[in-house]
């Protein structure tokens, strides 16, 4: 059997030449990630950052548009600082907290990880030249001196053989000292009326050795000589509070456009924007703020689709499927025939009862629910329109990649299974069944499992999300939201308004602290999405929070086209967070409160 063509693979576990491979600019847009200058870009779980950080370093540069260059030759150089993966999460790390110099030991391990980790990405390139001398050198001149006057007095055993084998040896003395600092860390006791013992070990720096020494580095024959140096810090949002001030202070350091701080994290979890010294970074001055899943959220659908396309014909073309991707995730055709045929009546009917200024308007906004209202009277009955097709895969992705290819293994896996296991023939498509499935299975388990957790409300052997009567915190708050917002989309879906595909709903008043705390969640948690669109008054702009289009599913909405979003006051909210009812009442004879937009046309804050 195949091996599954959308397996998501942790990007750290990538060879150079698979991640060389399957890699699509999906961040041509962010020209500054690739410039000079710190920059702290943040996303939802899954928007491709890791991956972006991973087509950055030396190793997949190298092999980039099929041509092997020297490392030499390539733009910048960049190393991957993996923050889940260290010890920098090491939970005696709190023992220091209002203890002697807490801020100076905290960069010093803050310091050995970035040192370590580049050092590892350092012994894994391929080196097109090498002159022991000129190591010898940068060693004693530079990585050995600013190492003593850091207060490390070890004799450091070291290799000059090959390129690999210095820093080899280089990282096996900076694990020691990491080893050494951890058994420090391991002594203190916090209930103990004992003194601590007294920190002899050496203190790293950022200014103070960091930056002296990769200054130097790429001095070295073989190396980007003159070139920038990136260090992406991954997942920085799990540093602690001391940590994250720690960074800030780097980032408002400005050694750029030598050295380059790329910071990435959750959106909503990088604990503070303040130094060590209580000082505020800010951008533009001391970095650019990316929000890479917002982005692609608020943008015309066509910038993401086309590459989502691209990265599904990849994976198809590197397993030796020779389909399209349209082909292999193709419609359900009784339901395109039925649509199709909604959409012949409204150009039949659009000189007497047309509503918008061209009939291919009409068609675009009342065809699909047309034709989800005539599957029958009650949303049960509705339930049975088919979400299938690459269009439908790419709209319920949310503009989040790693949504589109888990529902495309999810998929694969399932076609495998149905699969004669005596005789299994190669898949050369995805049943519209399966697809169906995948995708409505993915969303009762974002809302039922990942939202609600132990929260109760789930009707027995129902998939229908019950509204809490009396919601106790943000999260059941947020669940009495999305259930409100599913509902009164639906059901303007299949009234008979002329503005019928809403999925957002945007401010009307400016939110108080209650509705600020749930609607945060449900952005932090990737249940809605922020954006901004101009007020009622056409004189400013208000919050727009869209509903992740995963959702659909559940609620049988039309993920795809032409969407509307509807004008809310705190009043409407604070009543929806509480019932979970509906957004407000909604009059099928007034069509001026929801405004219509073209999917993803929004400015992001």
């Amino acid at each position: 059997m195949i091996a599954n063509p959308f397996a998501v693979v942790s990007p750290e576990e990538m060879t150079a030449e698979k991640a060389a491979q399957l890699f699509v600019e999906m961040y041509s847009d962010y020209p500054q990630i690739k410039r000079p200058g710190n920059i702290i870009m943040t996303g939802a779980r899954g928007c491709g950052k890791t991956m972006l950080i991973r087509c950055c370093l030396p190793d997949v540069l190298m092999l980039k548009d099929g041509i092997k260059k020297r490392l030499d030759e390539i733009e910048y150089l960049a190393f991957h600082i993996p923050v889940k993966k260290t010890s920098l999460c090491l939970s005696e790390l709190r023992f220091l907290e209002n203890r002697h110099a807490p801020y100076l030991i905290n960069e010093h391990f803050l310091a050995l990880n970035v040192l370590m980790y580049a050092l590892i990405d350092l012994t894994k390139i391929e080196y097109s030249d090498f002159n022991p001398k000129d190591y010898e050198n940068f060693f004693t001149n530079t990585y050995s001196r600013y190492l003593r006057m850091s207060g490390c007095k070890d004799k450091i055993s070291v290799k000059y053989d090959s390129a690999n084998s210095f820093f080899k040896s280089l990282y096996q003395h900076a694990e020691e000292m990491q080893a050494e600092f951890i058994h420090y860390i391991l002594k203190l006791n916090p209930n103990s009326e004992k003194m601590d013992p007294a920190y002899d070990l050496p203190l790293l720096s950022f200014l103070r050795f960091i930056v002296p020494v990769f200054t130097e580095l790429v001095s070295l024959p073989g190396f980007p000589c003159g070139k920038n140096i990136y260090f992406f810090i991954d997942d920085a949002d799990n540093l602690s509070t001391t940590q994250t001030r720690i960074l800030n202070t780097w980032i408002a350091c400005r050694t750029q456009p030598t050295i380059s701080l790329k910071v990435s994290a959750q959106y909503e979890l990088y604990k503070t924007y303040l130094t060590s010294n209580d000082i505020l970074i800010e951008s533009p001055h001391d970095y650019q703020s990316v929000n890479i899943s917002l982005r692609y959220t608020t943008n015309h659908i066509g910038n993401f689709k086309d590459k989502a396309i691209e990265i599904l014909a990849k994976r198809l073309s590197t397993a030796g499927i020779e389909q399209k991707p349209e082909d292999f995730f193709p419609n359900y055709q009784i339901q395109e025939d039925g649509i199709q045929k909604e959409a012949q009546l409204i150009r039949d009917n659009y000189n007497t009862m047309g509503r918008g200024s061209r009939v291919d308007d009409d068609v675009r906004r009342y065809a699909i629910p047309n034709y989800i209202k005539k599957l029958g009277g009650t949303k049960k009955s509705r339930s049975t329109f088919r979400y299938a097709g690459l269009d439908n895969m790419i709209h319920l992705s949310s503009g989040i990649i790693r949504n589109l290819l888990d529902a495309a293994a999810n998929m694969y896996d399932a076609a495998c299974a149905q699969q004669n296991q005596d005789n299994p023939a190669p898949i050369s498509y995805i049943n519209t069944e399966i697809q169906n499935q995948v995708l409505r299975d993915q969303s009762y388990a974002f809302l039922y499992t990942e939202l609600r957790h132990s929260n109760t409300g789930l009707a027995d052997n129902e998939n229908e999300l019950l509204p809490i009567d009396s919601p106790q915190n943000d999260i059941e708050k947020l669940q009495n939201l999305i259930c409100a917002m599913g509902q009164t989309f639906h059901d303007i879906l299949v009234s008979d308004r002329s503005e019928r595909k809403v999925f957002s709903i945007a401010l009307s008043n400016i939110p108080d602290n209650e509705i600020k705390q749930v609607l945060k969640t449900g952005v932090r948690l990737g249940y809605l999405h922020e954006a901004t669109i101009g007020n009622k008054a056409g004189n400013g702009r208000t919050w727009l929070y869209i509903l992740n289009r995963r959702l659909a599913p559940s609620f049988v909405l039309d993920p795809t086209g032409f969407q509307g979003y509807l004008f809310m006051t705190n009043e409407d909210l604070h009543r929806a967070m509480n019932t979970g009812r509906q957004l407000r009442p909604i009059d099928e004879n007034v069509d001026s409160d929801i405004v219509q937009l073209s999917l993803f046309d929004i400015w992001e804050e």
